[in-house]
This record gives structure tokens, C-alpha cells and sequence, in this order.
């Protein structure tokens, strides 16, 4: 029954492995390979991949080739014995052919019974050693004794007995693996060390006829001894034991080189490292450096930067110090003009008079009915008066300075309108001046703060307004003193006037006074700087920018401006103001760096689009 099962579970196995085949077969043209022996896996044994056979197979090649080459070696060496045994044998049969023989004796095949069978001469003869053939009862082959004399001169030889007064050596000839016997060797030592005087003798005698012993002796002379053998080529079993020293060493070598390299590599690795270290230490000295150097310019720039800022204030201080609106000041920088010179300057070699409103001012043979009072500022004053049915203003101040004759003379200056200009005329008393302003023909003189709320006019006297401060820029002209009340217009009707202001005393000639660089160092600035609508660096043309809004507000609101800020940018209350407006003030309040000249052009180009 077991049998049976066996046989079943084989068919089985089989049929499985037909079915699995034919349907790896029939899938298609898709090639589909399993990753384990469908042998071994039938099997039920173990199941390995077709990796780990072929490391099975690998490992049972590499330990058959193993040992195949250690049979190899095994019948290397054993050859290589043989070898030495028959060079031994040779030598052997060399040093016995070259013992002198008197005559060659005849030889006997004995038997282990003892019985003899003489062949040649039927006994020897007493100076003759007989060489013996004889059968060993445990060996095939036969065996040959071979007998040597000893040498004469040796007593202790001479009294030995006939059979045992030389050595022998008994090897077999034709016996599968040579046998040695020795059985006497005493002798030996004397046959290596002296040679035997008979056979010099014996040269010159007849070649006798030569035993077969004899004739193996002679050609065993004629090959080389094993001294000689291994004094030239050496034998397999050297080469090879010299073959596997020379493997070894080479080993040794290719270990010793991978050492070399694995040190080397190492040492390179850690010179690399070292190397790589080295850099980011320098890269992180010159960072470090870079950031030192880096912070010290910042720091010297800083420190440059204050010293200038320091030098700035100091000069600021020092030209703050000295007043660019003093009246001495004035007349320094006058000097340098021939201002007596002009036909509209009178010199008066009197005392200024006393002007009162509701009075008579007589100047330069003109008599003057001084109507009222339009400014009041302790040294200066401004009166409406007229003279000869003329509307005129004259300015009364304590100053013998001609500033106001000097700056409007300069505004006049290539002015396309000059036509339309008033005229001007200066009085020059002892302790100061008249300026008297007067109305060209056909022309009327009023001022800015007379012509009411209305937008239109309002928008109109903005332009002509926006035009002055324009003029005075161009020119170097800083007015820094603009309001409603000082501004008069002269003009045929209310679109063609000319606007120009009644009193420069706070105004600025930048040409001249050129050590004012900022508007911190314009006298009339200080209350906006300290509201902080102006920047102490702001370029001093901005109070005049300031001055601009102040008048045009007052001539749409009839109050004071009061400026806002909404954070970072000033403004102006804007319940009653339009979006031109609006922007209008927004414009001249936050102008910054910007150049006021562009500032002022724009405006002028806006609302001359829309007021005239």
C-alpha cells in the first residue's frame, strides 16, 4: 500500500506540473517566469529561489574545483617522490660504477632456500666481489646484490672475512617500486673520500666485456646526480611549493597594498576633512571679519553722518544766531548794489516824519492824504492813502535799508507783465524809508482781502497768487510773509490784475544769502516748525508753500487755517471745501522734498483749467 500511495503522490506531482507548464504555455505571449524551482517546490522537501541554488551550485563547484587541485597536488607529490627515489637510486648506481674492480665477478640468483645458480665462471676469484641475482620469497621481480671492495690500505679491513670486507646494496630491477638493503655501509666514507688508485690502472686496459649489472651501473653514471638536479631545474614539488610561496607572498603584497591604499584613503579622508575644516574656519574668520569690517564702516559712516549733522547744526546755529532779516544785515548786502543811483530812490536829509492816519504826508514835493491804517507791526506800517485822485499804498518802516525797493525791483525783472505792475518809489530819511506804491493809468489798486467769498474770484486770485510765488522762486525769492493783508492787485479789470505783496520784510534773497539752506533758518518758519507741519531740513522755499494755503483758506473761509494731521499726512478742515480745494491744500501742506516750483505749477495748470 505504501508503494501505491508513492506511485499516486508521483503522478500527482507529475500531472501538476504538466497542468502548471501547459498553462504557462497557453497564457499567451507574455513570458512568465517563477521566482522557485518547480521541482523542489513539487518536492515538499524545502523550497528555495533560483538565487539560492545558484549559490548552492556556485559553492559546490568552488569546493569541487578545491578539491580536484588538492588531488592534483597529492599526485604531484607523490610523483615527485617516486622522482627523488629514482634520482637516489642513480646516484647510488653512479658512486658503485666508479669503485675500481680488478675484474668483474661473476653473479649469483640465490634463493630465500638458499640454493645458488652460478652464471659466467663457476667461483670467484679471491681479489673479485661477486654481484648476486637472487629471489625474495614476498616479491615477483628478482633482486640484485651488489658488492664493493674496500680499500687496501686499511687494516681494519683487510682482517674482515672475504664476504664481509666490502658494503652491498641489494635493490630490485624489476619490481614494481625499487627496494633498498643496505647492508654494510662502513665503507662508504672511504670510497667518497679517496679514490681508488686501481682504476687509473685500469683505464689503459682492453674494455672488458661487461655484465648486465654492470651496463646499468655505467648508464646510470652517464645522467645527472640529484645534487646536480637540484642545482639547475628544479623538480615540480619545488616549483610548486616555490610557485605556492610566490602565491603567498603575493598575497601578502596585495594584502599589505589594500592596507597601503585603506591608509591612504583614510589619510586623504582625514586631509579632505582637516581641509574642509580649515576653509569653514577661514570662511567663518572672513565672515566674522567681513561683519567686523562691516559694522565699523556703518559705525564710521554714523559717526561721519553725526559730525556733519553736528557741523550742520553748529553752522545752522551760528547763521540762526546772526539774523537773515536784520536791517545792518541788509545794508551789508546793499552795499554791494548802486541803489542811490535809480531815478525812483529819493534821498531825504531829514528825519523820517510822523505818519498818522487822517494826516498829510508831504515827500518829494507830492502831498499825500493818508486815508487809514492796513498794517500796524511796530516798525513798519502800511497805510491806504491817495494823491491826486489816485489810490496809492506807502509802507512807513524804521529801517534806512531800501529792501523792499530792491527785492520788488528785482521781481519786475524780464516780467512779461510789467506793464501791469505797479510803480514804485523809495524816500530815504536818516532813520529810515517810505515806500510808496502807485496805480499805473486806467488802473485800479485794491487789496487781496477786499474781494469777498466767491469761489470764482476766490479761485481766480489763486492762480494770480500761485503765479507771484512762482515768479519769486524762479528768481531766487523767498517772500516768507504772505498773507491776505499784505497782498495788493493792480489791474484794468478782475481776469488781468497782478498780484504783489506790500511788504518784504521778512522776505529772503537766496542769491545773496546763501548760507540760508534750510527753513529752520527762516526767521518767519519757527511757529510751523514747532507744530511740526515743517521739518527743520525742509528747503525754505516751503514756508512760502504754507503762506499760500494760509491766504487762499482765509479768502474761502474768512478764518485761520488750523492744520490737521491724519497719520503721516497734513490736511485742513474740509466740511465747506470741494475736492479741488481739498486736494489743493493737501498738495502744498505734505510737499516734502518734492521742488516747489513743480508743486506750484501743477496747481497753477489745475485751477487754471477750471477758473479761467
Amino acid at each position: 500500500m505504501e508503494g501505491l500511495s508513492v506511485s499516486s503522490q508521483s503522478a500527482n506531482q507529475s500531472m501538476v506540473q504538466v497542468n502548471v507548464e501547459a498553462g504557462l504555455q497557453d497564457g499567451g505571449g507574455a513570458s512568465q517566469w517563477s521566482t522557485y524551482c518547480k521541482e523542489d517546490l513539487m518536492r515538499g522537501g524545502e523550497e528555495l529561489s533560483f538565487e539560492e541554488l545558484r549559490a548552492k551550485r556556485y559553492y559546490q563547484q568552488t569546493e569541487k574545483e578545491v578539491e580536484e587541485k588538492m588531488r592534483h597536488l597529492k599526485q604531484q607529490k607523490e610523483e615527485l617522490s617516486r622522482e627523488l627515489e629514482k634520482s637516489l637510486l642513480l646516484k647510488k648506481s653512479q658512486e658503485i660504477s666508479n669503485v675500481d674492480q680488478p675484474a668483474a665477478a661473476p653473479f649469483k640468483i640465490l634463493d630465500e632456500s638458499g640454493s645458488e645458480e652460478f652464471a659466467g665462471k663457476s667461483g670467484p676469484s679471491s681479489d673479485e666481489l661477486p654481484d648476486d641475482v637472487f629471489l625474495r620469497p614476498d616479491e615477483k621481480g628478482l633482486c640484485v646484490r651488489v658488492q664493493f671492495p674496500t680499500k687496501p690500505n686499511q687494516n681494519q679491513q683487510q682482517n674482515r672475512p672475504p664476504d664481509q670486507a666490502g658494503g652491498s646494496y641489494v635493490f630490485g630491477l624489476i619490481s614494481g617500486q625499487p627496494s633498498w638493503n643496505k647492508r654494510d655501509l662502513r665503507a662508504e666514507p672511504d670510497l667518497r673520500a679517496e679514490p681508488d688508485l686501481g682504476s687509473q690502472e685500469n683505464v689503459s686496459q682492453p674494455k672488458k666485456q661487461l655484465s648486465p649489472i654492470e651496463e646499468i651501473s655505467v648508464e646510470a653514471a652517464s645522467l645527472p646526480s640529484p645534487g646536480e638536479l637540484s642545482g639547475g631545474n628544479s623538480s615540480p614539488l619545488d616549483q610548486n611549493q616555490e610557485q605556492h610561496q610566490d602565491l603567498e607572498k603575493n598575497q601578502d603584497q596585495n594584502q599589505y597594498k589594500e592596507q597601503n591604499q585603506e591608509h591612504n584613503r583614510y589619510k586623504e579622508q582625514n586631509r579632505h576633512k582637516e581641509q574642509n575644516q580649515e576653509q569653514n574656519r577661514h570662511k567663518e574668520q572672513n565672515q566674522e571679519q567681513n561683519r567686523y569690517k562691516e559694522q565699523n564702516r556703518y559705525k564710521e559712516q554714523n559717526q561721519e553722518q553725526n559730525r556733519h549733522k553736528e557741523q550742520n547744526q553748529e553752522d545752522l546755529s551760528r547763521s540762526h544766531a546772526v539774523d537773515p532779516c536784520d536791517p545792518e544785515v541788509r545794508r551789508q548786502l546793499l552795499d554791494i548794489f548802486d541803489i542811490t543811483s535809480s531815478p525812483n530812490v529819493h534821498p531825504e536829509q531829514r528825519p523820517l516824519p510822523a505818519v498818522e492816519a487822517c494826516s498829510v504826508l508831504d515827500l518829494g514835493g507830492d502831498t499825500f492824504f493818508i486815508r487809514s491804517r492796513l498794517l500796524d507791526r511796530g516798525s513798519v506800517s502800511i497805510f491806504r492813502a491817495a494823491a491826486e485822485n489816485q489810490s496809492v499804498f506807502i509802507k512807513v518802516e524804521r529801517c534806512s535799508a531800501p529792501w523792499d525797493f530792491y527785492l520788488f525791483t528785482r521781481l519786475k525783472e524780464n516780467l512779461p507783465s510789467a506793464d501791469r505792475a505797479a510803480l514804485i518809489s523809495c524816500f530815504l530819511f536818516e532813520d529810515g524809508c517810505v515806500t510808496v506804491y502807485r496805480l499805473p493809468a486806467d488802473h485800479q489798486l485794491t487789496v487781496l482781502a477786499d474781494c469777498g467769498l466767491d469761489p470764482a474770484c476766490v479761485g481766480v486770485k489763486a492762480v494770480r497768487l500761485l503765479e507771484l510765488v512762482l515768479q519769486l522762486h524762479r528768481r531766487s525769492l523767498l517772500h516768507a510773509g504772505l498773507r491776505p493783508g499784505i497782498l495788493a492787485s493792480c489791474g484794468a479789470a478782475a481776469s488781468r490784475d497782478w498780484l504783489f505783496p506790500l511788504d518784504w520784510s521778512s522776505s529772503l534773497d537766496l542769491d545773496l544769502q546763501k548760507d540760508v539752506r534750510s527753513v529752520q533758518q527762516v526767521p518767519s518758519a519757527q511757529a510751523y516748525l514747532r507744530l511740526g507741519l515743517l521739518q527743520p531740513a525742509d528747503p525754505p522755499h516751503t514756508v512760502d508753500l504754507v503762506g499760500v494755503a494760509e491766504t487762499i483758506y482765509f479768502l474761502l473761509t474768512n478764518s485761520e487755517m488750523k492744520p490737521e494731521k491724519l497719520g503721516s499726512s497734513w490736511t485742513v478742515e474740509h466740511d465747506v471745501l470741494t475736492s479741488t480745494w481739498r486736494k489743493f491744500f493737501c498738495s502744498l501742506l505734505n510737499a516734502g522734498g518734492r521742488s516747489s516750483v513743480s508743486v506750484l505749477s501743477e496747481l497753477k495748470d489745475e485751477l487754471s483749467k477750471i477758473y479761467l
